[in-house]
């Protein structure tokens, strides 16, 4: 395995609406230059050395947007800002910019936790959108080169972009086994993104980890959903070890061991206001709602031709009422889909 720590952040987008997927994404990057150990917190490791390519959001100087990012995702402008910010990053690991929401799917979009059926509505095989949608294809070309020479120059290199794309009726059959567990929404969430973690931690070639995750409301202790993400083995073959460092309401971080061949070191932890602390988590996040507005274009597009008096919905829960009486009103027994398919349990 490679040497060097490699420092990784997760998000989330779409946890409390009603329609559209929730999104967990994540970002991971090593650096040859700089500390090397992890600090017990998020590190702001990057805005520096890549400033020549990177700015906090506002910037207007041709830089990409990196920060919170409710406040790039505002504004006229929004799906401009942080479309650039995300089809820049993705040319930057995989050498193009997508030319359609399929492809980009098919270069980030993790697959490893569906059943066939989780994409059967209409508007998953229709998403053939092309790309990018409010930018030139050659302005989001030239800010992901300057990126990539930036990130050279400090000795960066960009690892993992991936993201989970969570539909409806995958939601409601995961939420529905959170349940039977006597969990909550809540601590599913934490489990789907502990799950990319763990996803990260297999396919990334490294010893040792900086893992830091937005924090999503009040929760302060995670040994019960760590264990869960990474129980000891059933059989030979290593080990786990997990010792809680510290559990205040802004911040809970643990070190995780895990013995045996692919034996790693990890530090991992929930943080509050991540997007603003550590640039991994605000890549994480930029990508996740990115990829959910382009999941719901698709979504209304499939309402609206079939129902052309509809508005469109960003399918948070009281607009999405409006939004599915109107459909179910108007559709009735045309509807043609299950309302497991489209519409989620709460």
């Amino acid at each position: 395995m490679s040497g060097g720590l490699v420092r990784v952040g997760f998000d989330e987008a779409g946890l409390g609406p009603t329609l559209g997927p929730l999104v967990v994404a994540g970002f991971a990057t090593r650096s040859t230059k700089g500390a090397s150990r992890g600090a017990g917190s998020p590190s702001d490791d990057l805005r520096g050395p890549l400033a020549a390519a990177v700015g906090p959001p506002g910037v207007r100087d041709g830089r990409l947007e990196v920060g919170d990012s409710k406040k790039i995702h505002t504004g006229s402008r929004k799906l401009a800002r942080i479309e650039r910010t995300a089809l820049a990053t993705v040319a930057w690991i995989h050498g193009r910019v997508p030319g359609s929401v399929a492809e980009l799917l098919e270069l980030v979009g993790v697959g490893e936790f569906e059943l066939a059926e989780d994409r059967r509505a209409p508007w998953w095989a229709a998403l053939d959108e092309a790309l990018p949608i409010t930018s030139e294809r050659g302005a989001i070309e030239a800010a992901s080169a300057q990126l990539a020479a930036a990130a050279r120059a400090a000795g960066i290199t960009p690892l993992w972009y991936r993201a989970d794309v969570v539909g409806a009726a995958r939601v409601n059959r995961e939420l529905e086994a959170e349940h039977a567990r006597e969990g909550t929404k809540n601590t599913w969430a934490t489990h789907a993104v502990l799950r990319m973690a763990k996803l990260a931690l297999d396919e990334i070639d490294a010893r040792r980890f900086a893992v830091w995750c937005d924090k999503a409301g009040g929760r302060q202790a995670y040994l019960e959903p760590l264990h869960r993400a990474f129980p000891e083995p059933s059989a030979g073959g290593g080990s786990v070890t997990l010792e809680r460092i510290g559990e205040r309401r802004d911040l809970s971080c643990y070190e995780l061991s895990l013995s045996g061949a692919d034996a790693r070191e990890v530090e991992l932890g929930f943080v509050m206001g991540g997007d603003r602390l550590d640039p991994r988590i605000s890549w994480a996040s930029i990508l996740a709602k990115y990829l959910r507005e382009l999941i719901l274009r698709a979504f209304n597009r499939y309402f609206i031709a079939r129902v052309p008096s509809l508005r469109a919905t960003a399918g948070y829960p009281q607009d999405a009422k409006r939004f599915i009486a109107e459909v179910e009103a108007a559709l009735g027994r045309e509807l043609g889909l299950e309302r497991e398919q489209w519409i989620r349990s709460l």
